[in-house]
């Protein structure tokens, strides 16, 4: 059969009547057409909303072309779809009979394996007896799936077999019971209810689904999904009798490394000893792991239990005081107080032991804390970093040394090529060939390696424009062809996309770009943008003596080369621009980067990066005319401003944090502004366009474009980060790079990045924004104060928890910063009553904790104000008391 006769099939048939022609075909003559048929699924039924009219007939009938891809197709092809399909029309049992396909067992088992949600498709093959139904883990996933009952399980076999695996199974992502239960639609029963019912009518052992619970919480699971089983224990409602008989396991949970099943056996525990008592060593001894839990409740329910059990046997005393003891690692002071009362309760009598036992957690305790400790102790309080904190000295940079040889260049270039999460190296990369890819070209054995990993990444590069632009120009010089020659390949069109118009990497193609023409003619210099060292910035001495070798070699700087240069260029020292060619705009940009009054023109990008250079700069009416509208940072300086609200849900039942930062002067129309300074333009696609790219690697490149002013890349960094995202390579940890190396000081909008950035989801996130932020305030380089109104911007708009502003300053305050964490803390605390965040108790108390610590006392007015006027009650109202007792005590 021709292939144009089987396409007019697929293309002009109904489904059902599409399947009888291709039944009369046999397998062999259908087999050729394979390709064809996926092409025809690819132009006109995948994704088929987004087809066009311009690739050729479209089909009568999708389901047709889909029941075409399994007559022409074998298993394998199928696979590689991703997703595999099924005609909705015709039963995906007929295909297979009609057709006499063998493959419905590895069919079923790959849609098993590969979506629990494809269930639904392979469960008839298996009803209609063509398959055996798989027993993995996937079948239990499809329970948990919110869908699960389009795939017509069996009630019988859910009862007498599968059921009992829901308490092995943990799921993950959405396919869980925790998750199932908590989305499912109002109406529909959770799988909770369904096994509570079953059990009542019977049909279910309810002592097993008990211990199958109890199991179920013992594999430690993650704690989102362990949640699940300790709420469907307790809404068993398990009677006196039968908690009793499971009080040994019930200890046993409390050695959990998920908090909330710690506190679940804690309640169950006080219920069994409460009803009939535990043997007291038995109950000290597994305790012991609650006792050192971080949850405060847990810690201060199993005191309890230490000094029940210490009530009733005499002969525990001594092991109940050295279980107490435990409890003072807590973190949280109302825990060490608790515990050290009990301490010194059960230590009544016996102060030899108590002296020796409380010696080793002086030091641990809370600055309020300490004197106490030290004097049931029998030792001395050690003082605290009452002193002000030695700042360090800003961190100077490292020179960057460019790489020697052919050899040295290559290897580095494959090592970015792989891994391009340093700029630095990326830049030296590109200088490397910049200096030798000439002689380079004339080894193709030495490029061998690279011209086939290069072609490799171009086709797949992961979703990281910087790899695109380093495949690019790595192809363009073993191939030696234009690296405009080269985005149109096979494979491109995708590759090219992650390079956007309006992002950053643009400017990186075209530079490399540059730099390839002159190696491909044979020319070698350094690159004009190589930055000189760890700061990310060019000396102007440098740049002088780059343009002077492009001077001797008879060739004119690239502009975009010489752009990215002017935005990195340090003025702080000029030097003499006598030697240079006025008469040429290379020399004449570079002139006025230096603060000469010079012709202006005609290119608008190398003279807004010109303008860019004088720091600080003024409006320039010249440059902002190359433009032919008025764009911020294009010879008009840029004011912005950081706005952070709340905003809710119309159903009122939810909110969220909106934060903007408005620019002025505001962006005129949606083209002309360049690329690489003008902060993100509105998308006019589906698609958010972004500025500094979606990954770490070339966000990490964005934040060397402008190292010496980086106020708009934070803008960006603000504008990108998702306070809920957790990611496993968080791509908005690079907009913390600039914080670690040396430059110039951190700005308002910078503190924005540092506050918000601690306080969001991603813990990888928030732990690098508090480094951050004691490095650059022990350097001299942020200010408290900024960094504190910051934080109340935030803190005060109430979008965001206030415990992870308190977690973040307290680890600020182990390393070295505790001076300035107290300082920031009492500007944060200037607000009228009604602005007052929730939670801010815990702040409060490490604000109290920093004082004692420190021997100081709160001075500032406007902070006193705040802490007199603090709404509500329990440890908001207990410390802000506290702590206007000690400044009234000072004065």
């Amino acid at each position: 059969m021709r292939e144009d006769e089987l396409i007019s099939i697929l293309t002009t048939k109904k489904a059902r009547t599409a399947l009888e022609s291709l039944a009369a075909i046999p397998q062999a003559d259908r087999r050729p057409h394979a390709k064809a048929v996926a092409k025809l699924y690819s132009d006109h039924v995948l994704f088929g909303f987004e087809q066009r009219g311009d690739k050729g007939t479209k089909p009568r009938d999708r389901d047709a072309v889909i029941i075409g891809l399994f007559a022409t197709a074998t298993l394998s092809e199928l696979k590689k779809l991703g997703f595999v399909p099924v005609p909705a029309s015709v039963p995906i049992q007929d295909v297979f009979r009609v057709l006499e396909l063998d493959f419905a067992q590895g069919l079923v088992d790959h849609l098993v394996e590969q979506n629990p949600h494809a269930i639904g498709n392979a469960a008839p093959l298996w009803q209609a007896g063509l398959a055996n139904r798989p027993e993995s883990d996937g079948i239990i996933l499809g329970y948990y799936g919110i869908w699960h009952e389009r795939w017509g399980a069996d009630e019988e076999v859910l009862l007498s077999r599968d059921v009992w695996r829901f308490f092995e199974v943990e799921g993950g992502g959405e396919f869980s019971l925790a998750n199932h239960d908590k989305f499912a639609k109002q109406g529909t029963p959770t799988w909770s209810d369904r096994l509570i019912g079953y059990a009542e009518a019977g049909r279910l052992d309810r002592q097993r689904l008990l211990d199958a619970s109890l199991d179920a919480l013992e594999r430690d699971f993650g704690q989102y999904r362990a949640g699940w089983y300790s709420r469907f224990h307790t809404a068993l409602a398990p009677t006196k009798e039968e908690i009793a008989a499971r009080s040994g396991r019930y200890l046993g949970l409390l050695s959990s490394s998920v908090p909330p099943t710690v506190s679940f056996a804690l309640k169950f525990v006080k219920v069994a000893d409460t009803s009939s008592p535990l043997d007291a060593g038995t109950l000290l001894a597994g305790l012991a792991p609650a006792l050192q839990a971080r949850s405060k409740g847990s810690v201060l329910a199993a005191l309890k239990l230490v000094e029940r059990a210490a009530a009733r046997d005499e002969g525990v005393r001594s092991a109940a005081l050295e279980a107490a003891a435990l409890a003072l690692v807590s973190e949280d002071a109302g825990v060490q107080t608790a515990a050290l009362d009990l301490v010194g309760k059960l230590g009544k009598g016996d102060e030899a032991h108590l002296q020796a036992l409380l010696a080793d957690y002086v030091d641990l305790m809370v600055p309020s804390l300490r004197s106490r400790i030290a004097d049931m102790a029998g030792s001395t309080a050690r003082p605290g970093d009452g002193a002000a904190p030695v700042h360090c000295a800003p961190a100077q940079a490292v020179a960057i040394t460019p790489v020697g040889t052919p050899a040295e260049a290559l290897s580095l270039y494959l090592s970015v090529l792989e891994t391009p999460r340093d700029p630095l190296d990326v830049e030296r990369a590109i200088d490397g060939i910049s200096r030798f890819g000439a002689e380079l070209r004339g080894s193709e054995t030495l490029l061998s390696p690279l011209k086939k990993r290069a072609k490799q990444i171009w086709a797949k590069p992961g979703g990281v424009g910087v790899r695109v632009v380093l495949a690019l120009t790595g192809r363009g010089l073993c191939e030696g062809r234009p690296i405009g020659s080269l985005t149109g390949d096979e494979g491109g069109r995708e590759s090219a996309s992650l390079v956007e118009d309006t992002g950053l990497q643009s400017l990186h193609l075209d530079r490399n770009g540059e730099m390839l023409d002159r190696v491909l003619s044979g020319v070698s210099v350094p690159l004009l943008s190589l930055p000189g060292g760890s700061s990310g910035m060019i000396s102007a001495a440098d740049l002088s003596q780059r343009l002077q070798h492009y001077s001797a070699a008879g060739v004119s700087p690239g502009p975009a080369d010489l752009t990215l240069a002017l935005l990195r260029l340090e003025t702080q020292t000029p030097v003499p621009i006598k030697n240079h060619d006025l008469n040429s705009e290379p020399g004449r940009a570079f002139a006025y980067a230096l603060g000469q009054d010079v012709e202006v023109g005609p290119t608008p990008d190398l003279w807004a990066a010109a303008w860019c250079a004088r720091r600080p700069v003024r409006e320039d009416k010249r440059v902002a005319g190359l433009f032919g509208k008025s764009f911020p940072e294009c010879g008009v300086p840029a004011e912005v401003a950081l706005d952070v609200v709340r905003k809710d849900s119309k159903c009122g039942a939810y909110f969220w944090v909106d934060v903007a930062v408005p620019i002025m002067p505001a962006i005129e129309g949606e083209g002309g502004g360049w690329r690489s300074i003008m902060p993100r333009r509105e998308a006019q696609t589906p698609y958010m366009l972004r500025h500094s790219g979606r990954s770490f690697a070339d966000v990490a490149w964005a934040s060397l474009v402008r190292p010496n002013a980086p106020d708009l890349f934070f803008r960006q960094g603000l504008l990108d980060q998702d306070v809920w995202q957790k990611l496993s390579d968080n791509h908005t940890r690079a907009y913390l790079e600039p914080f670690f190396r040396p430059g110039p000081d951190i700005r308002p909008l910078g503190a924005g990045i540092l506050a918000y950035y601690m306080a969001v989801e991603d813990k990888s996130v928030t732990s690098l924004a508090a480094e951050a932020a004691v490095e650059t305030l022990l350097g001299g380089r942020l200010a408290t104060r900024d960094f504190a109104a910051a934080v109340r911007a935030f803190l005060v708009s109430g979008a965001l928890p206030t415990a992870r502003w308190t977690k973040g300053l307290a680890v600020m305050a182990g390393r070295g910063a505790a001076g300035h964490v107290r300082e920031a803390i009492g500007l944060i605390l200037d607000f009228p009553p009604e602005q007052c965040p929730r939670d801010i108790g815990g702040m409060l108390e490490l604000y109290y904790e920093l004082h004692v610590d420190a021997g100081t006392v709160p001075e500032r007015p406007e902070t006193l104000t705040c802490l007199a006027s603090l709404p509500g009650g329990g440890k908001t109202a207990k410390f802000s008391r506290k702590l206007l007792a000690l400044a009234k005590e000072a004065a």
